[in-house]
């Protein structure tokens, strides 16, 4: 099953695992397909992201809008990362903190397998879809300023967004297969619109790829 990390809030069940309770779960039905969509709160990372597995998913993807810290990047171009930068601190990082060893494998980043669907329905839509960029993570208190804008456009980042980390990590540690999906919302540090709404996402892009 596919689940879908979305960054507009989620009205749904919340799961009891080891962890706390999970952020709200929904089950929605993508044409013929159903799929569970779940949104980050303050609930712990692991506690949403075990709670999805345990729901039977095999495959999460991150649907976003970001900032663009590329100048070949405009508001309501569509873009498949093809690799990130974790440019976060002081989260839940893993499921292995009490264990010995619990590396998991980051090349790829991305499933190439989601990846290809995802584009597949971006190139079905959108007149720019882009299809590889690098997506740096950061804090998701607040926007990015300026300054850190250009320190990790430097570091090679084409788009800053907030919640692939520590998200997709956890569930590539429980052997989930993660892909992101994001649209370019504002500049570094400036909003530039309305977010990106997930009945959109829904409708012009997920259905295609499924």
């Amino acid at each position: 099953m596919i689940a879908l990390l979305v960054d507009t809030p989620i009205q749904g069940t919340t799961h009891e695992t080891e962890y706390g309770l999970s952020a709200p779960i929904a089950a929605r039905n993508v044409g013929a397909n159903e799929v569970l969509v779940t949104a980050p709160t303050f609930a712990d990372p692991r506690a949403t992201v075990r709670a999805l597995k345990d729901s039977g998913t095999t495959h999460l993807w991150l649907c976003e809008a970001v900032a663009s810290l590329s100048p070949l990047l405009e508001n309501g171009d569509w873009l498949v990362p093809d690799d990130y930068i974790d440019g976060t601190r002081g989260q839940h990082y893993t499921y292995f903190s009490e264990k010995a060893g619990g590396y998991t494998q980051q090349v790829p980043p991305f499933d190439p397998d989601s990846r290809e669907s995802l584009i597949r329905g971006v190139q079905k839509v959108s007149a720019r879809p882009f299809k590889r960029g690098v997506y740096v993570c950061v804090s998701n208190t607040r926007l990015e300023t300026p300054a850190e804008a250009a320190f990790w456009s430097r570091a090679g980042a084409h788009i800053a967004g907030r919640y692939l980390s520590p998200y997709l990590t956890l569930a590539r540690e429980l052997e989930m297969k993660v892909a992101a999906l994001v649209m370019v919302n504002r500049a570094g540090g400036q909003a530039a619109g309305d977010l990106l709404s997930l009945d959109s996402l829904l409708e012009k892009i997920i259905e295609i790829a499924l």
